[in-house]
């Protein structure tokens, strides 16, 4: 995956991704670190919401004969594996952020609760986070918003998402890939996401 700074403009710094290879949390915040976003900054807004539980480490990789920086959240600390909506939710208003960081995620979240609202046909408040609620989630979206935000970008373009194929083992069991929340969080939040072309292998 790929982050390059395009342009600066009117709102800011227009950057684009390469997601054909599909995205993941830490993968994307690498790239943003890579594009030139500032780790100590990152680290700092990281640390603001969950303080020492994880760690975050870069290095300089060769991926496909290309240099690349890869991205090591590591946990300190044990994490409970389930934490619901109104809880991430509490810890990023009771966080020392930057408003933009703290608008973005509390989006980025919001956005996630209410497609696993519909999908498990529940009402939003009773979202209980799994695999994006666990630490490492939270430092992956988190540090995503603040590496944005030290970036200066003020739109964000992306190539088609590969959304991938198969099935994966999580907390309620094996799904397939794409996983019901991501697909209804692609095809059905904003007219924005809707533009985003997706594509499966071949």
């Amino acid at each position: 995956m790929r982050a390059e700074t395009v342009r600066d403009g009117l709102w800011g710094r227009t950057a684009w991704v390469d997601a054909r290879a599909g995205v993941a949390g830490d993968m994307l915040l690498a790239a943003l670190l890579d594009a030139g976003a500032d780790l100590d900054v990152v680290r700092r807004d990281v640390a603001a919401v969950v303080g020492g539980a994880v760690t975050l480490e870069t290095q300089t990789v060769t991926r496909g004969a290309m240099r690349a920086t890869a991205l090591q959240v590591r946990l300190v600390e044990s994490d409970l594996p389930h934490r619901p909506w109104r809880e991430v939710r509490r810890l990023l208003h009771a966080a020392d952020l930057p408003e933009r960081v703290r608008h973005h995620a509390l989006e980025a979240f919001g956005a996630l609760a209410a497609a696993e609202a519909r999908v498990h046909g529940v009402d939003v408040e009773e979202v209980h986070f799994h695999e994006v609620g666990a630490w490492d989630s939270i430092a992956d979206i988190v540090g995503v918003c603040a590496a944005l935000e030290d970036l200066g970008v003020g739109m964000l373009f992306t190539s088609e998402i590969s959304v991938g194929n198969g099935y994966v083992r999580a907390a309620h069991g094996p799904m397939p890939v794409p996983v019901p929340a991501v697909l209804e969080l692609l095809t059905t939040h904003g007219d924005v996401v809707r533009a985003v072309p997706l594509h499966g292998p071949g």
